[in-house]
């Protein structure tokens, strides 16, 4: 009976989904992902904090902020015995920094491009993206995310200190001060966390995923800052071994743990779309790849007979596939000519589908005879197994096959 349960158990669709996510999380090597841009991040932190506060002291409304973003900041990012010994130092740093010259201020935004290249790269190896965003687009994205970030964040504490100045609720109850300002907090974490993992990956995300996903790295941001604070103040003792130096260290043991626990989120967030008819269960492979190119070629030729486009999550409805896998098969489509993306994301066929044979599908996923990586020998035997097969593929259109399948 006991190891009845243990089946029942491990069979659970949110065990096995666990599951799911951790092995994504291994073929993502998180760990050494995490490792490389915290030292990336070492080098650009002080230009992007330094780029925040130039965009924020640009509008007056903001001026008398600078110094509490700086607090918020870091109070949001950092756990607070850590931030104790880094925030001295922070603060130092961006005040040098806002008295460079205009070279130093081309170096600042060199080093901040480069974290947020890193990032797009590992957040794009996460989505499945392995085509580069066009150049002017990701000089948008950048500009983005540069200059809205730093003005929402002041937006969000302009209402906040507005908020506390008329309703003063620190005067009724410390407590209820205290929750407001950790849900405060635990808001602007989820948001601007939803608005990276909604923009900076090359793929459709949608935005009920971007916001769930943000919403828990958010919540495991608070509690690796109640573990991390626990263990720099009570177990490690780096002011005794570093002494002077001890801020170097545990900057460095908390970027790490900052960057794992929001490519964690990451891989979560991409994982999300695999939940709905448990396509989890499915092995994405080279055949399967092709009867999901043949299934969506049918539903847009399906849908162009009717005068529409389809959107992501209209071909996600009929094809139970993650969004990363959704993109990958259509990018595919797209780089041989079959398929095109338009405005709005929304996918439209380029070629008829009486001009696409099942053949040049399966060359394209399944058997592609100029890649071979075997001897001529091999090459000719399974060319020989292959051509019969071939053979009636190139007979039997998307169309025929659309008809086959009462679909057209």
């Amino acid at each position: 009976m006991f190891d009845r349960m243990i089946v029942s158990f491990t069979s659970l669709p949110l065990t096995g989904f666990a599951r799911f996510v951790a092995a994504r999380l291994a073929q993502q090597r998180v760990l050494q992902v995490a490792g490389s841009l915290t030292f990336t991040t070492l080098l650009a932190l002080v230009p992007l904090l330094t780029i925040a506060l130039t965009v924020m002291s640009a509008f007056p409304v903001f001026g008398d902020y600078s110094t509490r973003f700086k607090v918020m900041l870091l109070s949001t990012l950092v756990p607070e015995f850590a931030g104790k010994v880094i925030t001295v130092y922070m603060r130092q740093f961006a005040d040098n920094a806002e008295k460079l010259t205009a070279a130093g201020i081309v170096m600042l935004g060199a080093t901040s491009l480069m974290l947020m290249a890193t990032v797009e790269r590992t957040f794009n190896s996460i989505w499945g993206v392995r085509r580069a965003r066009p150049w002017l687009q990701q000089s948008m994205v950048y500009w983005t995310v540069l200059t809205l970030g730093p003005l929402a964040l002041g937006g969000g504490l302009l209402g906040w200190r507005v908020l506390f100045k008329y309703t003063h609720i620190e005067r009724y109850s410390t407590l209820l001060d205290e929750a407001l300002q950790f849900g405060g907090g635990l808001l602007l974490a989820t948001l601007m966390l939803a608005l990276l993992f909604r923009i900076v990956p090359y793929r459709y995300v949608p935005r009920r995923h971007a916001l769930l996903g943000a919403l828990c790295t958010a919540l495991m941001l608070e509690v690796t800052k109640l573990i991390f604070g626990f263990y720099i103040g009570e177990i490690a003792s780096y002011q005794l071994v570093y002494g002077a130096f001890a801020s170097l260290p545990v900057l460095l043991l908390w970027l790490f743990c900052l960057w794992l626990v929001v490519l964690t989120g990451a891989v979560l967030t991409a994982s999300l779309s695999y939940w709905e008819g448990r396509a989890w269960q499915r092995r994405n492979e080279s055949r399967r790849r092709f009867l999901d190119a043949v299934e969506l070629l049918v539903l847009l030729d399906q849908a162009q007979g009717e005068g529409r486009a389809l959107r992501p999550e209209a071909l996600r409805q009929q094809v139970l596939v993650g969004y990363d896998e959704l993109g990958h098969v259509l990018d595919r489509l797209a780089a041989a000519g079959y398929v095109q993306c338009g405005q709005r994301e929304t996918w439209v066929l380029t070629r008829r589908a009486e001009a696409i044979a099942l053949a040049d599908l399966f060359r394209l996923f399944v058997y592609r005879p100029e890649l071979r990586e075997c001897d001529d020998d091999i090459a000719a035997a399974l060319a020989e197994v292959f051509q019969p097969m071939m053979g009636e593929l190139e007979a039997i259109s998307v169309a025929d096959f659309a008809r086959r399948v009462g679909r057209k």
